[in-house]
């Protein structure tokens, strides 16, 4: 699972962290440099989201190969 994180600190990062190995969960930061923390890619647009739901609704079925490769376009 990802999680974006916005209007938040290094502080409550680390409150966030230490919450998950408290509670035995894995969670890590993607992208620290010097502090900052960056999501990798960018999102969909409207339009590429839609274009995956009409795909999706016409044939029935998304192939998880389409799907991938669409996020993958993007990231």
């Amino acid at each position: 699972m990802l999680l974006q994180l916005e209007n938040t600190n290094p502080e409550n990062i680390n409150k966030l962290l230490s919450f998950a190995r408290e509670n035995h969960l894995e969670l890590s930061v993607v992208d620290d440099i010097n502090g900052s923390h960056f999501l990798p890619g960018k999102p969909l647009t409207p339009n590429q989201l839609t274009q995956i739901i009409e795909n999706s609704r016409k044939s029935g079925m998304l192939s998880m190969e389409n799907a991938h490769k669409e996020i993958r376009n993007n990231f």
